[in-house]
């Protein structure tokens, strides 16, 4: 199987709220299990940044359905790649929000808060796999909304 790894930024829509987001998530990690794809979320109240991984087919479908999906505006494919392994096989959709316990890590990679647009994808793909592993590897759970995991 040829696995892909997908990477994009999008800005929240003023047409969603607050509970999309955790639908998003809920969802994700139910069709991404069915479908062999791994990978992470990451959002603030701006910006999502999500990288997925899996069969070539798979993640582009996905990734069509994500750019006509109403809580996302300015989709933008920051890169398509193929990989020879997943960085992000523990999660079906890890889900991190981006808030003061993350930003320790967010400053290592920029300087301009989180801006998925601003940062290049081997940056994003690294920051992604740190928050989530770090976020992980303290057992966070849902308490609090801060972050919510999908553990394989």
């Amino acid at each position: 199987m040829s696995l892909v790894r997908l990477v994009y930024a999008s800005r929240f829509s003023r047409k969603a709220g607050p509970e999309d987001v955790q639908k998003i998530v809920d969802l994700s990690r139910k069709k991404n299990e069915e479908l062999g794809i791994t990978g992470a979320l990451c959002f603030d109240p701006r910006y999502f940044l999500q990288v997925l991984e899996g069969p070539r087919e798979a993640v582009s479908d996905l990734y069509n359905r994500i750019m006509f999906d109403y809580r996302h505006t300015g989709v933008t494919l920051i890169s398509y790649e193929k990989v020879a392994q997943r960085r992000f096989e523990k999660w079906f959709m890890a889900y991190v929000r981006i808030d003061q316990k993350v930003k320790p890590i967010l400053d290592r990679y920029t300087t301009n808060g989180f801006d998925p647009y601003s940062m290049d994808p081997e940056q994003l793909v690294d920051f992604a796999a740190e928050v989530a592993e770090a976020r992980s590897e303290k057992g966070t759970s849902v308490a609090g909304g801060t972050a919510v995991w999908g553990s394989r």
